[in-house]
């Protein structure tokens, strides 16, 4: 049986589509689990209203995403999980899809598949390194980084994700990427690519475009990485391009670009591109070109 795993908060106008989405899946063997974190609107009754026994709303205090998943993985009665978020949609052969993958690829430590974004009715397919109609395992992952495994188009196994320790609860916003990584760090990486899963970018209470305090963000968390970064010099390449990117915003907020410039110090710039040195020492400049350069003659 498959888990489906539904974290939800203050989704009361998009959870009932969610879960009908899940529902009306070809592959008929599992269950949801949607853990309502402390919702301060009717999120839950809208839950409660909808009549399946597959359907289980468990309720606790608001306390993140990563600790509503992690009550999830707790609770569930599946041997695998695909996590799938309150505002989001799988089309109807998501989980036969899942279902195969786990099939003929049983010791893999991360599943996947391909996604896309939905805005006021458009959809728009996520584009990858891999070819459109890839499947199958994902060999030097850190160079090939399919983007796939996100926090709705993304599964495992019970026994894995106890195995790597579950969500990092310190963490509100790259919570679902640490754990990916800790997974491929673990084993093979999984995907196929047929876009199955749907993000809803026009749903209420969309964490998006917004500065998230870097205590609770991924690059707050470096020393972390230290050992898997040592070891392994695709992965530091790859998280060190990838904290880059997450730690330039902040440079330009005066709450936190103390810290940032700090935590960027700690990055190996040796094996990247120089301009990714220079847009961390001189942010800047660095905008201003990018802006100069977005100007077309």
């Amino acid at each position: 049986m498959i888990t489906v795993i539904i974290p939800l908060y203050n989704k009361v106008k998009s959870i009932k589509s969610t879960i009908e989405s899940v529902l009306y899946q070809t592959y008929s063997d599992f269950e949801i689990v949607v853990v309502d974190d402390g919702s301060t609107d009717d999120s839950a009754n809208v839950v409660r209203g909808i009549q399946d026994r597959r359907v289980r709303l468990i309720s606790k205090e608001n306390g993140g995403v990563s600790s509503a998943r992690n009550k999830g993985i707790l609770s569930a009665k599946g041997d695998y999980i695909a996590f799938l978020d309150g505002d989001d949609i799988w089309d109807e052969t998501y989980l036969e899809t899942l279902h195969d993958l786990i099939v003929e690829y049983p010791d893999a430590a991360l599943y996947g598949i391909g996604f896309g974004w939905i805005k006021n009715g458009e959809r728009k397919i996520a584009t990858s390194k891999l070819p459109a109609d890839y499947r199958g395992v994902v060999d030097d992952v850190w160079n090939n980084y399919p983007g796939f495994w996100t926090g709705s188009s993304s599964g495992s196994s019970r026994a894995k994700l106890m195995e790597v320790g579950l969500f990092d609860e310190r963490m509100t916003h790259g919570e679902d990427i640490d754990m990916w990584w800790r997974l491929l760090l673990s084993g093979d990486g999984v995907v196929d690519s047929k876009p199955l899963a749907w993000y809803r970018l026009d749903t209420e209470n969309r964490a998006m475009n917004k500065l998230i305090p870097l205590e609770k963000h991924i690059p707050y968390f470096i020393d972390k990485y230290e050992f898997p970064r040592n070891k392994n010099s695709s992965f530091r390449k790859y998280f060190d391009t990838e904290m880059i990117y997450r730690l330039y915003p902040y440079l330009f907020d005066d709450k936190y670009k103390v810290d940032a410039k700090q935590l960027s110090e700690k990055l190996d710039y040796t094996q990247l591109k120089w301009t990714l040195k220079f847009r961390m020492q001189y942010p800047y400049i660095y905008r201003l070109y990018e802006k100069m350069k977005s100007i077309k003659c």
